[in-house]
């Protein structure tokens, strides 16, 4: 088992996901200082109506945009490992999680992967994201295909809750062919009758 910070959000971060935070409150600037100064992660955890939730995401500062005077930080942190708490409790006003990683994501080979990839590179075509086309090429794990792409909380959550890399991707798959059969529809519908 592992101790961490724990900073509960109305969020959900995944491996791989850059996210923006500003951190003004007196015990999360103690918190992100140690995790800049040790190279630490903390972890974000969904906040249900003020009780943590029992998955998350490692985070690591990754750019400090600013640091204010008073202490406060702009920063970008990295989504980093899913992880499972196992008991947390308080030290002084900040939860600190007892936590077990999650199974890591294992490159799986075949026909499942090239599914993913080939409707992710659907997907980024409809999108018109055709400039630095390589940059989306090369992905091969789960979480990698979900960078940039703005879904819900509770899809979010769902893909954290799944325990193996397989079952994200067939997740993941399901999502993006309904994703690009709405954006089919969609686009049928605007074409005038002939």
């Amino acid at each position: 088992m592992t101790k961490i910070p724990l900073f509960p959000l109305n969020m959900v971060v995944l491996p791989f996901e850059k996210v923006p935070l500003h951190i003004f409150e007196p015990r999360y600037k103690k918190m992100i200082s140690e995790s800049i100064e040790n190279n630490s992660p903390f972890g974000i955890v969904l906040n249900n109506n003020g009780s943590v939730d029992s998955v998350g995401c490692t985070l690591n500062v990754t750019k400090v945009i600013k640091h204010y005077e008073s202490g406060e930080y702009d920063l970008i942190a990295t989504g980093k490992k899913c992880f499972q708490i196992i008991d947390k409790s308080k030290e002084g006003n900040l939860w600190i999680g007892n936590i077990e990683y999650m199974e890591g994501p294992i490159i799986e080979e075949g026909n499942l992967l090239k599914s993913v990839q080939n409707k992710y590179l659907e997907l980024v075509i409809k999108l018109g994201k055709e400039k630095d086309f390589e940059q989306y090429i090369d992905k091969e794990i789960s979480f990698q295909f979900l960078v940039g792409i703005s879904l819900p909380t509770d899809i979010k959550r769902n893909i954290l809750l799944l325990e193996n890399e397989n079952k994200r991707l067939y997740y993941i798959n399901d999502l993006f062919k309904k994703v690009l059969s709405q954006k089919i529809e969609t686009n049928e519908r605007d074409l005038p009758e002939a």
